[in-house]
């Protein structure tokens, strides 16, 4: 029987870890950032300063769109080609704050992403929640630990919550947590565990995950622990 290659959960990264990482095709492409954190697979949060739009043509040349994302610590291409995968970029706008799921390649000697999910933030304090724990992040994977007070974690959660959430898998993943998880928060590996056993692919529900957390409805109260903003 073949073995089932687990799959990639996004970490949270700056750009400049990306960039000015190592990249290699070894086992599927991926960067090595200056920190040795693996990024094969991420999350970023920045300004879009930059679209580009390209139609396709009669000669075969693919539909091509891109954005340029800007986190303050450098800046990196945000890359789509064809009409189906180009609409993820369509009414994306420029000056916007914006979430990006995306994964990592390499073109020409250029580090770019290949988006899954871009999403406008609206509360600007969430720039600075996802750069605080992606710090945390590379401190706990380089051994050193961080002691979490609550009064720390309440300084980093998102102060608007949304009060109307649609879709059925994001209300699903909502009752799970509130039902599941304990005041340290559920790990994102048991969400998206749950809901692979209920047929639901786990790429998605990682993505509704975040897209829960960027509307202030879930709560990452420490790195990769999540429970309800009402808890």
């Amino acid at each position: 029987m073949a073995q089932i290659r687990e799959r990639m959960t996004a970490v949270r990264a700056s750009i400049s870890d990306i960039t000015n990482g190592s990249f290699s095709d070894d086992n599927g492409p991926h960067v090595v950032s200056p920190f040795g954190v693996e990024l094969r697979r991420v999350v970023i949060v920045g300004f879009v300063v930059n679209k580009f739009y390209r139609e396709g043509d009669d000669a075969g040349k693919k539909r091509f769109e891109s954005i340029t994302m800007d986190d303050g610590t450098d800046t990196i291409g945000v890359k789509v080609w064809g009409e189906e995968d180009a609409s993820i970029l369509e009414g994306v706008k420029e000056s916007i704050l914006a979430l990006v799921i995306g994964k990592v390649r390499q073109y020409n000697e250029e580090v770019y992403l290949i988006p899954e999910i871009v999403r406008e933030l609206t509360d600007p304090n969430f720039m600075s929640l996802h750069l605080m724990e992606r710090y945390k992040a590379v401190l706990n994977r380089s051994g050193i630990s961080l002691p979490d007070t609550e009064e720390q974690q309440q300084e980093l959660l998102p102060t608007t919550p949304s009060k109307t959430v649609s879709g059925k898998l994001a209300n699903d993943i909502i009752a799970y947590v509130r039902l599941e998880a304990p005041p340290e928060g559920i790990p994102l590996k048991d969400i998206m565990a749950y809901f692979e056993k209920k047929g639901q692919d786990s790429d998605k529900v990682q993505t509704k995950v975040f897209n829960l957390v960027a509307e202030g409805v879930l709560n990452e109260v420490s790195i990769g622990q999540f429970r309800t903003s009402d808890m």
